[in-house]
């Protein structure tokens, strides 16, 4: 999206001032909600410019105190509504919550350094990074605001990006302007040079193994800004590279003189020195006088001297500007230098009591305070999941099975059924009173019980192993998914048993819940991520989470994992299986073919024959022979965005049962 500047506040105190208070004071107070709710982890506030230590006249930022400031007056300049300014605000949010993420990294501060002297001596890096990095941005956006999706749409149609025709610019801005445009808008595509088209396109089909592709990737929320940097310098860069160099040679062949023009100038010259006798002599001079009157006509245009530019980007000076003119930045590249440079100062200096508990307990709990940052950020993005079907958010759809089967397992105990004609309390004396008097013979003011029922058979554990996949296949929005899906799990599980602790006291049927994590692909990625247990501490958590994004194997051997959880099920486990105590369900997630389809079949039969569930979800239809392999219990997802999802519905059939 394009950053657009916003009008400074007039000093003073006249009615204008007045009006503009007003105004900021009604769209923060609308808003305050919405942005908190959005902020989630709230590393970064929005809050409005009156509360900035110095004057904003358009965003600012304070990184070191987690504050993003706002000018509203500017959406009142530019005519937008309020859904399309506060999709601005939350654009430059993503952007300075990208960059603080960035600062937390070990190796941050110097990728940000070294990113921002590249931009600085080369501009037309710098548009390509402004363009291709607002489509990340965007993404980010609408991946936790959905609802301004149409916004996003007009706000491009009608303000950003009215015309698709690029035609009239050097090839490098052609080709950075219509992968931004296309990628927002990409219903209509913009007129651009066949050769501009062709590397675009060319682009697009770059598909990683497991059909991921390249743009998507490298502009996906979730993949880290050092990534997409990397991503830019090897794919991007180059070919704005080459349409630069087609650029400049265009600009110095436009300057070149036209063919004979400086000749029939020197003709006239000579015929005038030199005369007719000497024609051998005047031809010499003619050439001489030729090549002067070339480089003076390339050197002369409207009557103004022109110099060969030292740095070739000289030659697009006025489409720069003109660039700069329509994309100004929302806060001045200067200003935001100064709240990184006092941002990775402070986390150096001395901080605040909240910022040392936090790393003490991080510290306690064997990880960093940025990773459990990070980690808090991607569980509120599994929070907000909803289940298309019903519609409700599919964290709360479990936690309502939950209490279902706390309530069930609870000790048989009467409970009060009220209001009734007659019972053995009277609830309501006050309300009788009145009843009586006004002529009512039987009023419902009494309270009765009655006793519930309770089953005579359950279980008394519940075991749930996840076993995924870590082969290359899995890259980009596949892991991403898998990570989601294991998470909602693994965190829906964990609050069942803190659920299911706070009621033990109250508990006659009682019920213990464990889980585990698995992983496989080549052998060295065989491996327990979180041993059995009903825990689920942050330094796992964290693990998990980092493990399950790194998928560098180069086979599929899901069998050797399932043999190693097999043989890890103790002679305790196996008796409770045996006599009905323990149920146990075994999930194993995957996008393709097995390469021990058999070994899988054999020691599936002998888990169920021991009376543990194995299922197997395929994501993609490239995971389809997932089906077969784990039969019975073997289905595809075919849309990697719904895995977190069918795995919310297989948890809930099988909680059905205890």
């Amino acid at each position: 999206m394009k950053e657009i500047s916003m009008p400074r506040i007039e000093s003073g105190g006249n009615k204008k001032n007045e009006k503009q208070a007003s105004f900021a004071e009604e769209f923060f107070l609308a808003q305050k909600d919405f942005y908190r709710h959005y902020a989630g982890d709230v590393s970064i506030e929005v809050r409005p410019a009156s509360e900035a230590p110095q004057n904003v006249s358009t965003m600012g930022i304070d990184l070191e105190h987690g504050k993003m400031y706002v000018n509203p007056v500017f959406f009142e300049d530019k005519a937008y509504s309020l859904d399309k300014a506060n999709f601005a605000v939350l654009h430059e949010y993503e952007h300075f919550l990208e960059l603080k993420k960035l600062l937390d990294n070990e190796n941050g501060e110097k990728i940000w350094k070294n990113h921002q002297d590249k931009l600085r001596k080369k501009k037309r890096y710098a548009i390509f990074d402004n363009c291709f990095d607002d489509v990340k941005m965007n993404r980010s956006v609408l991946q936790r605001a959905p609802v301004l999706e149409k916004t996003e749409e007009n706000l491009y149609k009608e303000n950003l990006f009215a015309s698709r025709d690029f035609t009239k610019l050097p090839k490098h801005l052609q080709f950075s302007s219509a992968l931004l445009r296309e990628a927002r808008l990409p219903e209509e595509e913009c007129l651009i040079a066949p050769d501009v088209r062709e590397k675009i396109d060319e682009l697009r089909n770059k598909k990683s193994g497991s059909g991921v592709g390249l743009i998507d990737y490298a502009t996906s929320p979730y993949t880290p800004m050092e990534m997409r940097l990397k991503l830019q310098e090897k794919y991007f860069e180059p070919i704005v590279d080459k349409f630069f160099e087609e650029d400049v040679k265009k600009k110095q062949e436009e300057q070149e003189p036209k063919k004979g023009e400086g000749e029939n100038s020197g003709e006239q010259n000579e015929e005038k020195d030199s005369g007719a006798e000497n024609e051998a002599q005047g031809q010499k001079d003619k050439k001489q006088k030729n090549k002067s009157a070339s480089k003076k006509s390339a050197q002369k245009e409207n009557g103004e001297e022109k110099r060969e530019p030292q740095n070739p980007e000289e030659y697009f000076q006025e489409e720069y500007a003109e660039y700069d003119k329509n994309n100004p930045h929302a806060v001045p590249i200067e200003d935001v230098e100064k709240s990184a440079a006092k941002y990775i100062e402070a986390k150096k200096g001395i901080k605040s009591i909240e910022d040392m508990s936090k790393e003490a307990y991080a510290k306690a709990e064997g990880v960093t305070v940025a990773e459990l940052d990070e980690y808090e950020r991607f569980w509120h993005e599994i929070e907000d999941m909803k289940n298309p079907e019903t519609n409700e958010f599919v964290i709360e759809e479990l936690r309502a099975m939950f209490k279902k089967i706390i309530n069930e397992r609870k000790k048989k105990k009467y409970v009060p059924k009220y209001p009734t004609e007659e019972g053995e309390i009277l609830a309501y004396p006050a309300e009788a009173v009145t009843a009586v008097k006004s002529g009512e013979r039987e009023p419902k003011v009494w309270e009765t019980v009655e006793a519930k029922e309770r089953p005579r058979e359950m279980y008394g554990d519940f075991d749930v192993t996840l076993v995924a996949d870590r082969s290359n296949s899995m890259d980009g929005t596949k892991a991403i998914e898998q990570r989601k899906a294991a998470a909602l799990i693994l965190e829906a599980l964990k609050d069942f048993c803190a659920e299911l602790e706070e009621a033990r006291k109250d508990i006659k049927y009682d019920l213990n819940v464990r889980t585990e994590a698995w992983s496989f692909g080549d052998e060295a990625q065989v491996e327990i991520l979180k041993s059995l247990s009903s825990e689920l501490t942050e330094k796992q958590r964290v693990y998990i989470y980092k493990k399950l994004a790194d998928v560098p194997g180069n086979s599929t051997k899901d069998f050797l994992a399932l043999e190693k959880i097999r043989d890890s099920i103790s002679d305790e486990d196996l008796n409770k299986l045996k006599e009905g105590k323990l149920k146990k369900i075994v999930i194993v997630m995957s996008d393709g073919m097995s390469h021990g389809a058999d070994k899988v079949k054999e020691i599936c039969q002998d888990l169920r024959e021991k009376g543990v569930t194995v299922v197997g979800v395929g994501i993609t239809k490239g995971g389809a022979s997932i089906v077969e392999t784990y039969a019975p219990d073997g289905q595809v997802c075919e849309k990697p965005g719904d895995l977190a999802r069918v795995l919310g519905d297989l948890l809930k059939n099988e909680l059905k049962d205890l």
